[in-house]
Formats: C-alpha cells, structure tokens, sequence
C-alpha cells in the first residue's frame, strides 16, 4: 500500500509519498493453515517520479507492482517509447503543446494495457488496484492540473480538482491508506460511521453532515507554497506513524519523496538518492 498526497495552492504544486512497498501472498501459520498475508515490505519504492524534464509528477498508489515489474520501470518504458522522456524530443515529435491531461491519456492506455494482459485469469475482484495521479502544468498555463485513474475500474482519467465557477479549486487530497489523515483532518472514522449507522439504524449521509463542524478548516487558497510543502509532510507522517507504532503489518513507511511543480519547473525537496 501507500500514502500520497497533492496539495494545489495558487503558487504551484507539492507532491509527495512514503517508500514502502508492500509483496502480499500466502502464508502457513503454525498449524499448517494458509492465508493471505504480507511477504516482504520493501522500504526504497519510488513513488513518485518526475515525468521526463517536464513540469509533471506522477504518483502511485495501491499495488506497487505490476506481475514483476515495478511501477517505475512501466511509467519510464511509456515514457521512453512515447517521446515524453525529455521536451526536446516531445517537440520533435509533436507540434501540439505539452498538455498534463494528454500526459495522463497515454499513460493511462499504456498501464490499461499492461495490467489486462497481466491479470487477465484473475477474476475481477481479485485484481490489485492501483492508483495513478498524474499532476503538474501545461505548457504556457498559469495553474496547474490534477488528473487521476484507478486500474481496473477507470476506463478514463478524472480532473481531481476542476476548476469552480471559473477559478482554480485549491486543496490538498490523499491516497492509499488514508484512514490516519481522515480522523485528523476530518474528525471522523468512516468505519466508526459504519458502526453507528448500522446500530442506530441512522443513514451514513446524515451522520457525515452532523460531523462536518470537526472538520479543521484550512486556508489553502491564501497557502504559501512553503506552508503547503509542511503541510504535506505533516500529513504523510501521520499516516506512517500510525502504521509504524499500531499493530500489524507497516503498509507505509520508509523515506519521504516530496517534489513541488511550478510553472516551468520540476524541484525535488526530498528525494531518495543511490547509496551503499
């Protein structure tokens, strides 16, 4: 699993994530009995990724691999064979602009078709889903652009933040396990919503609306990007806090990469780096 995060305010852009990759399978407990369960938890999964030289991110979550390969070698192969792997050849192979939308199409096509023929004898609702967001600026445009899909449900890319009544929609939205930030954030536990509803023969939509005032009111659009860079950082560290110290597998954790896009630019602020 994951956590990643987006944050839009009026000067730009941060993304970020955790490093942990999860290897789920099977598993004997001490009785000879199978079961479904984590195998390995890598800690140097690269989540996040620069597309080409471009003003684009791309983040990942859910499963972090598809068959044997990672989520990194499937976005570099797309890029490689699709001209998005630097500007120079983009206009060399294209007259139109660079658009974030065109970026999340082709992706989109290339991961459909990678993940079908994949999973093609597993049975629908055994298939990993994997989240992509594909976020950043098209070229000669002020604001950036949020676009995600989910495999295998999405047959087309979703803007995460159109605009509203003509202005930019500025925020901060957060996938993969997600539940620490909710109760934080949002002051409620959804399946605790679940619980009540059921009990209290109460329907979950009233409940969330008599909750809405425990929701912490935040300041994205007035948001330096400084403060939303924090802000993400705080955020993802919720999340991994809660997998680090409560029992159970640590589905998030390791390194944070956080990169923040601005119009013409790609800056990491935290990136993992080769070592020995």
């Amino acid at each position: 699993m994951s956590i990643v995060i987006v944050v839009k305010v009026s000067e730009g852009l941060v993304l970020g994530a955790d490093s942990a990759a999860t290897l789920s399978g099977q598993l004997k407990d001490s009785s000879g009995a199978i079961f479904n369960g984590v195998l390995k938890t890598f800690y140097n999964a690269k989540k996040l990724l620069q597309v080409g030289d471009f003003p684009i991110g791309v983040l990942n979550w859910g499963a972090a691999f598809i068959g044997d390969r990672t989520m990194e070698s499937q976005v570099r192969e797309w890029e490689h064979d699709n001209h998005w792997s630097s500007r120079d050849s983009f206009s060399n192979s294209c007259n139109d602009p660079f658009e974030v939308k065109a970026c999340a199409l082709g992706l989109h096509n290339h991961l459909s078709q990678v993940y079908a023929e994949e999973y093609a004898d597993f049975p629908e609702g055994q298939r990993p889903p994997i989240g992509i967001i594909v976020a950043g600026y098209s070229e000669g445009m002020f604001f950036p652009e949020i676009w995600r899909f989910v495999l295998p449900h999405d047959t087309e890319v979703q803007n995460q933040r159109p605009d509203k009544n003509g202005k930019p929609d500025f925020g901060a939205s957060w996938f993969g396990v997600t539940e620490p930030i909710v109760r934080l954030h949002f002051g409620r536990d959804d399946e605790a919503i679940r619980i009540l509803s059921k009990r209290f023969k109460v329907p979950e939509q009233e409940i969330l609306e008599a909750l809405k005032p425990l929701q912490y009111p935040i300041a994205f659009s007035q948001m330096p990007l400084q403060d939303a860079i924090d802000y993400a950082v705080y955020m993802l560290n919720v999340a991994i806090g809660r997998f680090r110290f409560v029992l159970g597998p640590e589905l998030c954790g390791g390194q944070l990469d956080i990169a923040v896009v601005t119009q013409n630019e790609f800056n990491w602020i935290s990136q993992k780096s080769w070592r020995a």
